[in-house]
């Protein structure tokens, strides 16, 4: 059995900047376009977490649950 542990919402926040950012502050068009990264992420991570903790999976529903993933997809 593995088990991995959570990321922290500042990890998350954190790991994801910096990939947004770094991908943002190659655009040739401009260059300023990595100081969004920070806002992008902090909506996404709060979004990511508010919809993980009110959609539970339940015996009806259980087909779905949100991970880290889902996360992922938007950066």
């Amino acid at each position: 059995m593995i088990w991995v542990p959570e990321l922290s919402e500042d990890s998350m926040k954190t790991i994801f900047t910096q990939i947004l950012g770094g991908f943002l502050g190659t655009s040739k068009i401009n260059s300023d376009l990595f100081k969004i990264a920070t806002p992008i992420i902090e909506a996404a991570v709060e979004l990511y977490l508010q919809t993980s903790k009110d959609f539970l999976p339940t015996p009806a529903k259980c087909h779905y649950t949100f991970n880290l993933r889902d996360l992922s997809k938007v950066v």
